[in-house]
């Protein structure tokens, strides 16, 4: 994928936010990322997506990474701890704001923009402790931020969500016992939003809003509208049937994630029901492309099965590529970690460090198993690598010839390009599948492509004077060619 234009020009400009005196808030330039790639890196440590970005994710055509939380956070083996600040320092297991600030400036000379996961309806759940940091803390004072007064007090019964169908508990009651911040306050807004303005002079592009949904929707747009203008925001807002708070209700001032869309994949994909990932009736019930970013699995759904992880290898792979070669939505692909249990957290060092990323020698959906915190790299997988080039070759052209079948599905991109996969329990031959492509031999995208000699990594893939396309593909595989993979 062709790299963006950059995302933040370092301009010093005043504006109306309460910052440190002397300080501004950068002035971003509007980016368009209606065919951007971006990736979840999950609980990778700053030193390791620094290097990453440089030598993987630059040269890939990645445009941009979500981060885990910056902030400091509680002490505990469990990921979930970098999910309940205790401070605004940078500051965690993850790295210090120098590793922090030398991992944006390190993506960000390969064209790679960083997206910040910003931890802002709540504080930490627990009665009180000592943070990463060195901040002391209870769950409703915290030095030089916030006090009492500046927490939602509930009207349930343990001050706890216990009602979806109640918006006003979804947006002042506690989730899961994290302390509930009064994001209607003048104050707490500004505190979210200085916050947020130090990350973006540190280079960010924009943030994942974490727990977006139970932020009232005015109250976030209220925070947003003291952010520069041209952030980008993603929001976390999960569509559930019936209830008073949708996704629909956050588009005015950012995207969000369409968990719908991820959902489907696996119904599709996982159960061999493909014809089910392009229905328009299902098309209809997501938010429109243009403000939906798209995922295979993220941190949470792996954990609670909502969606295909990595212990499906080859469903996965199959499922990323569909993604990447539907026009539909912003994808983002995910990087985590093998885990047994679910709140396990990635390997540290003895001084509770995340340790650094090691990825499989050679990363493949071929590999069986993984022990306990071993780093997955699903990106690295020769298939996504390869699909994120089909992307960029068939950017702006509708789906076209369609291929359904009994646990098949194909389709094209007009002229540009052309998948077909099989998640039949028989292989698929001896039929013509009719395509829009100029005929000619081409590299299979998800056998390994065109090497640097002009030749097939992979399978060559011929397409007759009628545009038709005869290839056996066996069960549980996928094939992919394009513009840029013709010989």
């Amino acid at each position: 994928m062709k790299k963006l234009a950059a995302t933040l020009a370092f301009i010093f400009a005043i504006t109306g936010c309460a910052l440190v005196p002397g300080e501004s808030a950068p002035v971003l330039e509007k980016v368009d990322r209606s065919n951007a790639v971006g990736i979840q890196l999950f609980m990778w440590n700053w030193n390791s997506i620094a290097k990453e970005c440089t030598e993987v994710l630059g040269p890939a055509g990645i445009d941009w990474v979500e981060i885990s939380p910056a902030q400091e956070h509680i002490l505990g083996d469990a990921w979930w701890t970098h999910y309940q600040p205790v401070s605004y320092k940078i500051e965690s297991r993850l790295g210090s704001e120098v590793e922090f600030q030398n991992m944006v400036d390190s993506c960000k000379s390969v064209g790679v923009d960083i997206i910040a996961d910003a931890v802002i309806n709540h504080m930490a759940g627990i009665e009180g402790g000592t943070g990463w940091a060195g901040t002391e803390f209870t769950k409703y004072e915290y030095p030089d931020l916030y006090s009492r007064n500046d927490f939602h007090t509930c009207k349930s019964i343990n001050g706890e969500i216990l009602s979806y169908q109640d918006a006003e508990q979804v947006t002042q009651c506690e989730l899961v016992g994290l302390s509930d911040l009064d994001t209607g306050s003048a104050k707490v807004q500004q505190k979210l939003a200085d916050y947020m303005i130090k990350l973006l002079r540190m280079g960010v592009a924009g943030f994942r809003i974490d727990a977006a949904k139970h932020i009232a929707a005015e109250e976030l747009e209220q925070i947003v509208k003291r952010l520069p203008e041209n952030v980008w925001i993603i929001q976390e807002v999960i569509r559930a049937r019936g209830e008073p708070i949708q996704p629909e209700d956050y588009l005015g001032w950012g995207d969000v994630f369409e968990f719908g869309y991820a959902y489907d994949l696996k119904k599709s994909v996982g159960s061999g029901l493909l014809a089910y990932f392009t229905q328009e009736a299902r098309r209809k019930k997501m938010v429109s492309g243009n403000q939906a970013v798209t995922f295979v699995s993220n941190h949470d759904t792996e954990r609670n099965g909502q969606t295909l992880s990595y212990t499906q290898p080859h469903d996965f792979a199959a499922a990323t590529a569909l993604m990447l070669a539907d026009p539909y939505g912003k994808p983002m692909l995910y990087s985590g970690y093998a885990f047994s249990q679910r709140d396990q957290g990635a390997a540290y060092e003895q001084d509770g460090r995340v340790q650094n990323v090691i990825c499989p020698q050679d990363p493949s959906p071929d590999i069986a198993s993984y022990n306990d915190s071993d780093w997955v790299c699903q990106h690295r997988w020769p298939s996504t690598l390869q699909m994120i080039q089909f992307r960029d070759a068939t950017a702006g052209q509708p789906m076209t010839d369609f291929k359904k079948g009994s646990g098949i599905l194909g389709f094209g991109r007009a002229a540009a390009g052309y998948i077909f996969v099989n998640q039949s329990p028989r292989d698929f031959a001896g039929e013509a599948l009719q395509t829009s492509m100029p005929t000619g031999e081409y590299c299979d995208r998800a056998t390994g492509g065109k090497t640097a000699d002009g030749k097939c990594a992979g399978l060559t893939i011929s397409v007759g004077a009628d545009g038709s396309i005869e290839q056996a593909t066996p069960s549980g595989t996928f094939w992919a060619i394009d513009k840029n993979s013709r010989l």
